[in-house]
């Protein structure tokens, strides 16, 4: 059945790529991809790690990294699933080489793993590429799984899912981030699982702590609070808006999850005048604007260092961004609703860290509340010990990776 699926979906595709950009890459990437894999220099041996995209990416980046230094003569090799990944971080120092992952078919998976002889696969998350896993387990190639999240909602856990499970059992260990996780996979008869927490604690810690500057963004700050909109919609902006005009004592720092003309257009109908972009912004003349809108990808990690008070978007609509981006500067965390899957956010909001709001009138409430200094004090301090409480995950993985690689 999966094996249909996959053939189904590689027909899909190409007929999809005929309308979509996006499915058109999906399927030019992996052109020749087995010429390119056979040109590769194994060094001492490759190491794999497999990410679905940018943001597993970023999730597996500490152990990457970590892995890099252990093994200085082994290659790392990434793999993507999605463009996104690919198109970001194709040329990143920290690794040798990148590449799509060809479909999962048993012919791919044994064509790929028979070129790489990868000394061990690093799945991040939820890649589960179930003929890749087979391949991997007939070949006596190590491969484990970090930072993974199970629910018992999940097809594994379902009368139906005796295959999947079987699958699953092949790897040499996983990675979670959960007690939950752990029963749940124990409860199935896979004992390997160590909780070992979430590497994104360790990787938005270390990018914290690197100094950072930009004065354009300093000038307009000038002596104002701070709030900084990280990966923000069109809901969380209109939200925004209606909120913080009560606070003008207040300066915020708006950054889109998408920096496209359309999306700056509908910003601007929702700030009007009050808005500025970054890269409109004059040092040299003074600018009344209240909202400058960070028109340029790639530093939303460090610019929450500027805020006083976070807020992170996406919750009012599909899903909650990445709110430990805005932890790690350990200032109070402000997001929509739409938070349930989302572990940190929950574990936050338990511990003071955090606020969910539901309208504009909640969200000022929730202003009014940190301006009081005691309240401001004591939620810094909560965001400051979940993240201290929760580092160390990066060390615990690479150090079973040293392990395997060493023999």
């Amino acid at each position: 059945m999966y094996n249909l699926f996959i053939f189904f979906f590689s027909i899909s595709i190409r007929i999809y790529s005929l309308f979509n950009a996006k499915a058109r890459t999906f399927i030019s990437g992996r052109r020749k991809i087995f010429e390119k894999l056979k040109k590769i220099d194994h060094g001492a041996g490759i190491i794999w790690f497999h990410c679905a995209s940018l943001g597993e990416y970023e999730q597996g980046l500490p152990v990457i990294i970590q892995t890099k230094e252990m093994f200085p003569q082994h290659k790392i090799l990434v793999t993507f699933f999605s463009p996104s990944g690919f198109k970001n971080k194709k040329d990143a120092k920290e690794i040798d080489y990148t590449f799509y992952l060809p479909l999962d078919t048993l012919i791919n998976a044994y064509r790929f793993v028979n070129i790489v002889k990868p000394v061990i696969a690093v799945f991040v998350k939820y890649e589960f590429w179930y003929n890749y896993m087979a391949v991997l387990k007939d070949s006596k190639t190590p491969f484990i799984y970090i930072s993974c999240n199970f629910r018992k909602t999940q097809y594994f856990f379902k009368w139906f899912g005796g295959w999947f499970r079987h699958r699953l059992r092949m790897a040499a260990h996983y990675f979670v981030q959960t007690e939950e996780s752990k029963r749940l996979l124990n409860k199935i008869r896979i004992p390997r699982v160590t909780v070992s927490g979430d590497t994104r604690f360790d990787r938005v810690n270390v990018i914290a702590e690197q100094p950072y500057s930009n004065p354009l963004i300093e000038k307009f700050i000038g002596n104002s609070n701070v709030l900084v909109a990280g990966s923000t919609w069109n809901a969380d902006e209109i939200i925004l808006r209606q909120a913080m005009k009560n606070f003008p004592e207040y300066k915020v720092i708006l950054v889109p999850h998408e920096v496209t003309h359309d999306r700056l257009l509908k910003i601007a109908k929702v700030f009007g005048t009050d808005m500025v972009l970054l890269s409109e912004y004059d040092t040299c003349n003074d600018c009344d604007a209240g909202v400058l809108v960070i028109d340029k990808i790639g530093i939303l990690s460090r610019i929450y260092r500027y805020g006083d008070v976070a807020y992170v978007g996406g919750g009012f609509g599909k899903g909650l961004h990445n709110i430990l981006e805005a932890a790690a500067y350990k200032i109070p965390v402000i997001f929509g609703p739409k938070y349930g899957n989302f572990i940190e956010a929950k574990k936050l909001l338990e511990t003071g860290g955090a606020f969910s709001v539901s309208s504009a009138d909640e969200f000022a409430d929730c202003i009014k509340f940190l301006n009081e200094s005691d309240n401001l004090k004591n939620v810094t301090e909560s965001s400051l010990l979940y993240i201290e409480n929760n580092l160390g995950a990066t060390c615990r993985i690479s150090e079973f990776i040293r392990t395997i690689v060493e023999g």
